[in-house]
């Protein structure tokens, strides 16, 4: 071999290279962001501690109130007093469950020259991570859907009406009803007894066209469609599933319509560990989940990796193992009719 031939190597970067970002995108976590504001409105300090903490518990209950106005009569008063009681409730919060897992083999980095142990970890924890956080983004859609309403008070919605009747319990919005749709939408919440302000819109990937549109036609131009979007608060998500023969869908709700609180296990919370088997829990917040905490573990083992390092001689190596994983409850308003707060339209 020529000594010009064992000069020749392949020429290297080095890593992070930023090269691969789009490769490591991530969709707009909205739902995500939008429960982040709206749980400290619907869950108050001491009762999300209540959830975080009911580990082993059989089961966790929020308190309510149903409403019970009654009627006044046309009467003065007697002396013979109406019977009226209030009416509580225990609302059962549910919990969902995620978890994800990789490993680290240091071996493998120690002989690459290219990334680190250090780099290759954080890379796969941001990962599941993101697993995580596309799960809780599709839960806390699936939450919305199953609380929306499915009648309404407003004389828009119906079959004769300018909306039409709803079809999957959504409101039917046609493209040219879209440009002042929002502007009725706050008459279609008053008409239900909820505020025209403070109100959240959350939508698909469609929806920020159409927005985008409207709220731009200012006083300026010859229709002026951007005062109807004061007292709207707009988020987007591509885990919003558009319905089928819809270009856009989305929900419009008040603020304060949507909560997510974890909890972890109390070997977490004490970052034990297990000395028979190398085994290591903890707890981690995640900035990505909108800072809920997420159980970690840990297991440190002795493998076989040479099949995967392409080294004979790695037949003991140091594997790190990990799993991630997310025990959340997702609460809705509580309501005992069927025209609560959650409002789905279709732009059809």
């Amino acid at each position: 071999m020529s000594i010009v031939n064992l000069k020749r190597q392949n020429a290297r970067g080095v890593y992070p290279s930023e090269l691969d970002r789009q490769e490591l995108r991530q969709q707009e976590y909205g739902f995500i962001d939008m429960g982040m504001r709206s749980t400290p409105l619907l869950l108050n300090t001491m009762n999300q501690q209540v959830i975080m903490n009911s580990w082993g518990a059989p089961a966790t209950q929020i308190p309510v109130f149903s409403k019970n106005v009654g009627t006044a009569t046309a009467s003065t008063m007697t002396c013979a007093f109406p019977v009226s009681d209030a009416v509580a409730a225990l609302v059962n919060i549910t919990f969902l469950n995620a978890s994800v897992g990789f490993r680290v083999i240091p071996r493998l980095t120690d002989q690459s020259n290219i990334v680190n142990e250090a780099q290759d970890f954080m890379r796969q924890f941001s990962d599941k991570e993101e697993a995580l956080a596309d799960f809780l983004e599709g839960a806390i859609y699936t939450a919305l859907d199953t609380a929306k309403a499915t009648t309404y008070n407003s004389a828009f919605i119906g079959a004769a009406a300018k909306y039409g009747a709803l079809v999957g319990d959504a409101i039917q919005v046609t493209a040219l009803q879209s440009e002042f749709f929002f502007n009725d939408g706050k008459s279609i919440m008053q008409a239900d007894d909820f505020r025209r302000n403070g109100l959240e819109v959350i939508g698909d990937a469609q929806l920020p066209s159409t927005v985008n549109q409207y709220v731009n036609q200012g006083a300026g131009n010859g229709t002026n469609s951007a005062f109807q979007f004061n007292g709207y608060t707009f988020t987007y998500s591509n885990s919003t599933v558009t319905s089928a023969g819809a270009t856009s869908t989305g929900f419009i709700m008040p603020q304060g319509s949507i909560a997510m609180v974890s909890k972890v296990s109390p070997d977490a919370k004490m970052n034990r560990v297990s000395q028979s088997d190398g085994i290591r829990w903890s707890a981690e917040t995640s900035d990505l989940l909108g800072g809920l905490e997420i159980e970690l573990m840990v297991k440190d083992e002795c493998a076989d990796v040479s099949a995967i390092t392409g080294n004979a001689d790695d037949t003991n190596a140091l594997v790190k193992s990990y799993q991630m994983g997310l025990n959340v409850a997702i609460v809705t308003p509580y309501n005992t009719g069927t025209n609560g707060g959650i409002k789905k339209f279709d732009i059809v």
